[in-house]
């Protein structure tokens, strides 16, 4: 059972990961509407979080495993910082910090995220890697402070976002949209909490919620389009 869980996690990270060119495609296509850079980042970040993370699955070598690890925690505050400003620069949402200081700030620290993060082989301030890593095909680390300062981070910037989206659910503004972005960040913010103290660092549904998001601003810029293109190429009325 175990393994039929790491099996389909595995092939659905790399799916999440796959799907990033439609998704890139499409937001290129609406760069120029309120919040398609905010997107274009967005899908970048769960895309390397996707990808990176799937690719521990490449080798049993833990250092190997945990060098992927690095760069899916980068994908991930990638991610979170795109999903901030996505929400942030959203017609449809009302209450928004309309002071640059806070998006400012929220990228400033994803920044130092990000290189404390990249270098932490030197420092192991987030984590340090352990050798025996049992029945999971996953890395093991003993957590160290900075990675729960991550994983404070990434609920920061996931649950502003996401209490943006309720608040636009609230009002009744695009009541279809933002509720589908209220339930999926509250989703992600959930197993970004659940997985930092119940797992860390091992088997995770982390990128995959966050893939939720992505298809729900495809959907959202598509508006239903791409269903039409498929029927018309099947010839279905």
């Amino acid at each position: 059972m175990e393994e039929l869980l790491v099996v389909g996690c595995a092939v659905g990270f790399v799916a999440a990961a796959l799907t990033v060119y439609p998704y890139t495609a499409t937001a290129i296509a609406f760069r120029g509407s309120d919040n398609g850079l905010a997107y274009i980042l967005l899908v970048m970040g769960v895309g390397v979080w996707n990808a990176m993370f799937a690719a521990q699955l490449l080798d049993a070598d833990p250092t190997v495993k945990g060098f992927f690890l690095t760069l899916s925690v980068v994908g991930a505050s990638l991610a979170g910082l795109g999903w901030f400003l996505f929400a942030g620069t959203a017609s449809s949402t009302i209450a928004v910090p309309h002071d640059r200081l806070a998006y400012g700030l929220a990228a400033l620290f994803a920044g130092v995220n990000i290189s404390l993060v990249m270098t932490n082989p030197a420092h192991g301030r987030y984590w340090s890697l352990l050798s025996d890593v049992g029945a999971s095909p996953f890395v093991a680390i003993a957590p160290e402070p900075l990675y729960w300062f991550n994983a404070l981070f990434l609920i920061v910037l996931f649950g502003a976002g996401t209490a943006l989206f309720a608040e636009a659910w609230r009002a009744g503004v695009k009541p279809r949209y933002s509720r589908g972005y209220t339930i999926a960040g509250t989703v992600t913010v959930v197993t970004i909490f659940g997985n930092a103290i119940i797992a860390p660092g091992g088997l995770s549904v982390e990128p995959l919620a966050a893939a939720s998001l992505t298809t729900i601003g495809w959907l959202q810029a598509r508006r239903g389009r791409a269903f039409e293109t498929v029927r018309n190429r099947l010839g279905w009325a």
